[in-house]
């Protein structure tokens, strides 16, 4: 029997870098709308559901169609959050559970899959994804996270810092086209167990340092497997970002419009082509 798999948006309504951060407008829909959009459209999951600490949050969430529960607003991290939920009685009985956070309205269905399948198929307690980074400015960024990974596909370290660093000179293209040099995506999938364990581990020193929630199941020992996927749009965690976001969600709409209305008008014989 395949494992039940839940999915968990946790969307938190404080941010340091964007206020009221699930909520804000991108192309006439709340960024959690699109995220939410991106996960329901996948056949990836038995139940989704959105975890948040507000209920202003869950009351917009409802409103557009969509599952929504109140979590503890003192957690200290989406994972905590994600936990919560699969404590209640109405999601124990699923044995994987995957986080999609609440700030990733350009999640792919591959991106998500290839996490999930470390953790169903691989063996691996915990599975993330990881895209190569696209340009040297990603990765001086500090709201870009990165990863480095071990020879077995293991994470040995995520960090806002430009890891690994490249002592000798700066990475060129063609270095972060084929090199160690990945932006993690923020997605999670967890053996029920796993997840439960992150949670009770206390929250560590580097975790605190880097507001990097990975960090505790790492400094503890718990393994996390990392899947590479093909480059991708990043999350939405700074107003930089949400401007791009809504110019690359605003020329989807309308290429999508565009294709619709060729389709419209071309011969009966090419249209469902």
């Amino acid at each position: 029997m395949s494992a039940s798999v839940l999915g968990v948006i946790p969307a938190r309504l404080g941010s340091s870098r964007l206020p009221r951060k699930p909520l804000h407008p991108l192309a006439g829909r709340p960024l959690i709308e699109w995220v939410w959009m991106r996960v329901r459209s996948m056949d990836l999951f038995d139940a989704v559901v959105v975890a948040t600490d507000d209920a202003e949050v869950a009351a917009v969430v409802r409103g557009f169609g969509a599952e929504a529960v109140l979590t503890d607003a003192a957690h200290p991290s989406g994972t905590d959050r994600v936990a919560e939920v699969a404590r209640m009685e109405a999601y124990r009985a699923h044995d994987v559970v995957v986080n999609v956070q609440g700030d990733e309205p350009f999640v792919r269905r591959d991106q998500v899959e290839a996490a999930l399948r470390l953790v169903r198929d691989g063996g691996w307690e915990i599975g993330t994804a990881a895209t190569p980074l696209l340009s040297v400015e990603a990765w001086r960024e500090p709201s870009v996270v990165k990863v480095v990974l071990g020879d077995d596909g293991r994470a040995m370290l995520f960090s806002r810092a430009p890891v690994p660093f490249a002592r000798d000179a700066e990475p060129t293209p063609a270095d972060l086209a084929r090199g160690p040099f990945l932006r993690h995506l923020g997605i999670y999938a967890y053996r029920r167990d796993a997840l439960l364990r992150w949670v009770a581990l206390p929250e560590g020193v580097l975790e605190r340092m880097e507001r990097l929630e990975q960090l505790r199941p790492l400094a503890a020992g718990m393994r996390i497997g990392v899947a590479r996927v093909a480059p991708g749009e990043g999350g939405v965690d700074t107003p930089a970002d949400a401007a791009r976001a809504e110019a690359l969600l605003r020329a989807e709409a309308s290429s999508a419009s565009n294709d619709e209305s060729i389709a419209g008008h071309a011969p009966a014989s090419l249209a469902g082509r």
